[in-house]
């Protein structure tokens, strides 16, 4: 008989109103108890799960219907709602970033070891099936050894609907979308990132926050990764991969550019902090227009993730994704390595989870992972400030190959 894992949802905010119907499908997940301070998305909530509510989440995690907790407030908050978490032996999973420096990280990582809990650094695109492929091909050494990684992603992240203060609080793209992007090259590269070169900076004073940055990453078996990230919602890199998004799904080829309009738009209004609070309001859970974001595509269709173009090189040949799968480059000329589909994304992000706690299985993308891909945004923002080679210190190698 399959135990359900009994949840509890730190945070109704924009992106519960996407995350919330997700998990409610998952036969193994039980949604139980949510915690906002909105009377209204609370309330929803309450009718919709049948659930306990509060207005703070550390009256949720004293609850005794609750086994574990999705924290998904503001940034700033991860470290302390998931410590509140913890210490009440709720097991976490916690948004990207982590937290927002590496003290933080580091306290939520003695708190789950001292309550004997599980702690989960998600949601990041390295549990995709082409990503996780890529690495089983590295670590086999069938193309021999891994000489360098490649990843690209132009985007409209900065113009997508999140205030000033979530912009500011996650340095812009670094923290937020960061993690997705070192995820995938430390999944592929192994691991350990011996030290980090890198520029980032403010292109739009409108939005304060950097928009992009250019990262090389030195791994400690002296394999490479160059990291290039815009959110300036110019050139969409879709363009470069069949027109397929992060899900898979078929983008809208307008869409940067009806984000870049719909901020113009809101720069002539009288306030325009006012007006994009209100449309905020309407697209969080409980709004009007829940879970609606603009320049969303409507397309069913659905292939493999891509979160921009990946490429990956070693001695043998070359590396990258198909809509369906894997291409492979090598002297024998291309072949595709056709993937199913499967889970990604959050749906196998909550079963690594579930199969952790009920299966006592191990996490993979726990704690002390998040830290370490933590370390390398930070060392990001880090080294274009100081314009000098950051070492970490806190790397840690892939759980099958420590």
């Amino acid at each position: 008989m399959l135990q359900v894992l009994r949840l509890g949802f730190a945070g109704l905010g924009m992106a519960a109103g996407r995350l919330i119907p997700e998990i409610a499908r998952l036969p193994f997940i039980k949604l139980t108890a949510a915690a906002d301070l909105r009377a209204h998305a609370r309330e929803k909530f309450h009718r919709e799960f049948a659930a306990e509510v509060y207005d703070s989440v550390e009256a949720m995690c004293q609850s005794p219907n609750v086994d574990a907790v999705y924290v998904a407030t503001p940034h700033e908050f991860h470290a302390s709602h998931a410590i509140a978490a913890l210490e009440n032996r709720k097991h976490v999973i916690v948004e990207k970033p982590m937290a927002v420096s590496l003290d933080e990280a580091e306290a939520m990582n003695r708190c789950a070891d001292e309550h004997g809990v599980k702690l989960m650094a998600g949601h990041t695109h390295s549990f995709d099936p082409p990503v996780r492929k890529m690495r089983e091909i590295v670590r086999s050494e069938e193309l021999g050894r891994l000489l360098m990684i490649s990843s690209t992603y132009y985007k409209d992240h900065m113009y997508r609907p999140f205030s000033d203060h979530d912009i500011k609080m996650s340095r812009g793209v670094v923290l937020n979308q960061g993690p997705h992007q070192v995820d995938i090259a430390r999944l592929i590269g192994g691991g350990k990132v011996r030290s980090v070169r890198a520029m980032a900076g403010v292109g739009d004073p409108l939005r304060p926050g950097e928009g992009h940055y250019t990262g090389y990453l030195e791994f400690e078996d002296g394999a490479a990764a160059s990291l290039v990230y815009s959110g300036y919602a110019y050139f969409d890199s879709a363009e470069l991969v069949w027109g397929l998004g992060e899900g898979g799904e078929l983008k809208d080829p307008e869409r940067h550019l009806k984000a870049r309009q719909f901020f113009r738009r809101l720069r002539v209004e009288p306030s325009q902090q006012k007006a994009l609070d209100e449309k905020l309001e309407q697209w969080r859970y409980g709004g009007s227009s829940e879970g609606q974001w603009t320049g969303e595509s409507s397309s069913r269709e659905k292939r493999q993730p891509f979160f921009g173009l990946t490429v990956v090189t070693c001695e043998k040949g070359d590396i990258r994704q198909s809509p369906d799968g894997l291409f492979v480059y090598t002297e024998e000329g291309k072949k595709e390595i056709t993937i199913v589909r499967g889970t990604h994304g959050r749906e196998a992000e909550l079963k690594e989870f579930y199969d952790a706690i009920v299966h006592n299985r191990p996490l993979f993308h726990d704690g002390r992972w998040g830290e370490a891909t933590l370390e390398v945004c930070l060392g990001i923002l880090r080294s274009a400030a100081e314009k000098s080679e950051i070492m970490m210190t806190h790397q840690v190698a892939l759980p099958d190959e420590k």
